[in-house]
Parts: C-alpha cells; structure tokens; sequence
C-alpha cells in the first residue's frame, strides 16, 4: 500500500483539512498562509474539487496521469476518487485509511499511529503549532507553501500553491528516492458530504477489506 498510502496523504494533504489557531501567524508569512488555508477549508463543512495527478517516477522523465476527484471535511476526512468511471478509492476518517482497487479488487485498511500521523504533511495543517517540531515551514512566492520534514521519511518536501480563492491549486510531493506527484486542482466547490455518506468506500460483494499488521 506504500505508494497509493503515501500518494493519498499528499493529495489530501491536500487539501487539507483545517488549522488551529496561531499565535504568532501574524510574525511568520509561511504560518499566516498556512492558517489562511486552514480557514479558508472550514468555511464549508465539506468541499469538493476534481484533480489531476501526475506520478513521476525518480528517474524518468515521463510519469503516469490519472483524474479523480477528492472531496474534504475538515479536521480528519478524505476521499479520492480515480478514474471515469471510478476504478480506485482512497478515503480517511480520523486516522483510518482504507484503499479500494476495483482492478485489483483489492481492499487495504490501515490505522495511522502516532508517529505516523504527525510525520504526514497533513498534520501541519491540522495542527500548525506541533507542526514545527516536524517540517520547516517556508514561504514560496505570492501565495506558496513549501514543507520540508526534519527528520527523513516519506517524503522530502512537499509545495503548496495557493489560489486567490484560498484554497490549494497544487500540491507537488516529492520523496527522498526522487519521485514526484503532482496534484492539480480545480473548481473546488461546497458539497453536501462524501458520495452515499461514505467517507470509507465500501466494498462491492466479494472483496473484503484486510487490515495491515
């Protein structure tokens, strides 16, 4: 699960979800922005916007393009549609994450751990001031987000562009091996909650979904 895992949380990262308070946002541009995206998400109780993504593999020069849609509830749910008509879900709710391949026909559940959670690009989001003690948090451009975590893991950085509506145009996710995924968004919209009030996707009959060790 380790590629889509990963993939899912930058897209989500995506959009993220909500922030708390900050402090000293006024003093530092990167956390005034960031918790300008953080309010801007929570002006809906969810919100919906179709994406791009492309993949790139560390190495190549040309990557894989899929199209989805990603809807978001702020503080702890997702969900990512790929394909027309669908052909993978990824969703979260809380620090549960479940992956349905309809190809595959395939289902992976996986409970986010501690650690986990707070090395995850999205926990700077959510919780800007723990957010420090894990990524360097810059500036990037008029409206731009760039994170670099502290400490090696999943990824490397991870770059935020901003529309002027306040709500992520891009999200570029690099990881320590040199891959990229870059997700484009458009027409975010308010929406009444996730399809059939589903933030897990469930699985059609005859595939069951398996929990990870």
């Amino acid at each position: 699960m380790n590629r889509s895992f990963h993939c899912f949380f930058f897209a989500g990262l995506t959009a993220l979800l909500g922030t708390g308070g900050m402090a000293d946002a006024q003093e530092d541009p990167a956390m005034t922005r960031l918790q300008a995206l953080g309010t801007s998400l929570q002006t809906r109780s969810t919100w919906s916007a179709s994406y791009r993504q492309e993949y790139v593999s560390s190495g190549m020069s040309l990557g894989e393009v899929v199209d989805g849609r990603v809807w978001v509830s702020w503080p702890d749910k997702a969900l990512f549609s790929t394909g027309e008509p669908v052909i993978r879900w990824m969703g979260l709710a809380g620090r549960q994450v479940r992956l349905l391949d309809l190809e595959s026909l395939t289902c992976d559940d996986h409970l986010l751990t501690a650690e986990e959670w707070e090395r995850i690009p999205l926990v700077a989001v959510l919780e800007p001031r723990r957010a420090v003690a894990q990524f360097t948090i810059l500036a990037q451009g008029e409206r731009g987000l760039v994170l670099v975590p502290r400490e090696l893991g999943g990824v490397s950085r991870v770059e935020i562009e901003i529309a002027a509506d306040g709500l992520p145009a891009r999200v570029v996710v690099k990881d320590p091996q040199g891959s990229v995924s870059t997700f484009d968004f458009v027409d975010w919209q308010a929406a009444d909650g996730p399809p059939e009030g589903n933030w897990l996707p469930l699985p059609p009959d005859g595939i069951e979904c398996v929990a990870d060790s």
